[in-house]
Formats: C-alpha cells, structure tokens, sequence
C-alpha cells in the first residue's frame, strides 16, 4: 500500500543559515553577559567586529572595535605592533586604537573580556614596506627588508618619513659599480638633521647584486647614517665575508626602475667639491616616500 505522506527535499542557503545563527548566538550572549542594551550601567561589553585601515609597516594603523557597551572596561591587544594607544571620543558602539607595526608578516588583534574570556580576533598581514624615490631622471620603487635587517631599514625610514631626502643629490657614480647618495642638498651643502651611526648588518644573508640598496659607511663597520647606494652590477666583494671582512648591509631591492639607476650611470664625473666620480650634472633626488 502507498504512503500517503510524500517527502520532498528543500535546498537552503548555508550562508543564510549561518547568518541567523550568528545573530542568535549574538543575542543569546547578550543575554548572557546581562545587558543587551547599550550604555547601561553595570552591563559588560560585547566586541562584535573589527576594522582597520592600510597597514603599513611602521606607520599608524588605527583599528575599530564595533559592539555593545563599549565605554565599559575590556581588554586590546595587538601582536607586533607599538605604542597601542586609545583614541579619544567614540561612542558606547565605536571604540578606535592605534598603534605602529614593527615586524613584517602574519599578525591579530585580539579583544578580551576583563576576565580574560576572548570575544574577537582578526589576523592581518603587514607587508614588507616599500619606497617610491623620485628623481629628475624616473622614478623608482625599492622593496625593503625589516626581517633581515630591521636596525638599517627602521634607519632609513626614520629619515624618508621625516624628509630628510628631499632634494639630495647622488653625489657618487661609477659605471658598473654603484650609485651612492643621501648626504648632499642640491647647494652642494651637508643635509641638516643626520642621527647617530647604526649596527652593521652585513651578514643578514642579503648580497649586494644588482639593484640592490645597502648602506654606504666608512672603513669602521658601524658607521652607517643616511648614506646609501644602488648596486650598478652584481658585487660581491662588497658582501660580508667574515668579521674581519664585513661588507655592507644590503636592505632591499629595486621592484621597478632599474633602467633609471642605469641613465645615471651614464652620466659623465669628475672630482668635484673634493668629491671623486662627483657627476658634472646634478642627479636629484626630488623625494621619498613610503607607499606600503
């Protein structure tokens, strides 16, 4: 005999079903936590989402805490990044901090409960920083590498976050060798505003090929300051060997551009200014910027 009862199957959405779980797990929480009401005294604070704007090493990223009862006491933390600091304003829904990454790579923010209980965790990358230098003859961009050198490359965009390289000169080609700058305005005088001399990084791994940027210095290893130049040519005889040996500190790499350090290197030099393989034409550097 034939059931009179059929069954018919029904296709549902998984997202949709998801969404309404998550809206009554929301609610079933407030509940649990003693308040679903916003900015009532002695109801505890429910972070439901985070946001945050272009994350770029070493520079202030500021992150927004949405939820409920947000004037009311939680926890923030944030991996690799310094200097985490509370905006002021916001509102019982809308809380802001900001704070520095310092470290290249995977990271989280993470908002906890005054007892510790986690409520939300956002994972974000922050990405080797890079650099647009431009220059009366192109412009490049150079990737840098805080993991392999992060003492020369905080260095260095200390001074290309405070201008320091505006209107400097290249004051030093050799065909086939280098492109040495970041010390000379384009009066010919010594740029305002040098700092005190870093740790060699030399043996960081990186080689001193071609396109790379390492820092110049003088015959004592840590003497490095703002000075810098592009590898012309691969030269490996200015890669660290040993102690007694220690090269120069390479701590990026041009990502585009290359043929611009090449129109420089066409350049005619003389000694000029005191200066060998000074070039008879300014080379300027118009500017650098940190772009990521």
């Amino acid at each position: 005999m034939r059931s009179p009862f059929k069954m018919q199957w029904i296709w549902v959405n998984p997202k949709i079903v998801m969404k309404k779980l998550l809206k009554y797990l929301l609610v079933l929480m407030c509940f649990a936590l003693g308040s679903c009401g916003q900015g009532n005294n002695g109801s505890l604070p429910v972070v439901t989402d985070i946001t945050m704007d272009q994350v770029m090493y070493g520079q202030k990223t500021t992150f927004k805490l949405m939820g409920l009862n947000l004037n009311q006491d939680f926890q923030v933390s944030v991996s690799n990044c310094e200097g985490l600091a509370l905006l002021p304003g916001g509102s019982d829904t809308e809380k802001y901090v900001t704070c520095s990454p310092n470290v290249a790579g995977q990271a989280y923010i993470v908002t906890k409960s005054t007892d510790g209980v986690q409520m939300v965790i956002k994972n974000f990358e922050v990405s080797n920083p890079q650099v647009k230098i431009s220059t009366n003859f192109g412009d490049l961009t150079v990737e840098l590498y805080p993991t392999a050198a992060p003492i020369t490359v905080n260095n260095y965009l200390k001074y290309v976050n405070a201008n320091f390289y505006t209107n400097t000169l290249m004051h030093r080609i050799i065909p086939q060798f280098v492109v040495q700058g970041g010390w000379l305005t384009s009066s010919v005088s010594e740029q305002a505003g040098a700092g005190n001399l870093i740790v060699l990084e030399s043996s960081n791994g990186l080689k001193n090929t071609r396109g790379s940027i390492a820092m110049a210095r003088t015959s004592a290893p840590n003497s490095a300051s703002t000075q810098f130049y592009f590898n012309l040519a691969d030269n490996s005889k200015l890669d660290y060997q040993s102690e007694a040996s220690p090269g120069y500190a390479v701590f990026g790499q041009i990502l585009d551009g290359l043929n611009v350090i090449d129109i420089m290197a066409q350049i005619s030099t003389a000694t000029l200014y005191g200066l060998a393989n000074f070039p008879t034409s300014n080379v300027v550097v118009k500017s650098i910027v940190q772009i990521k």
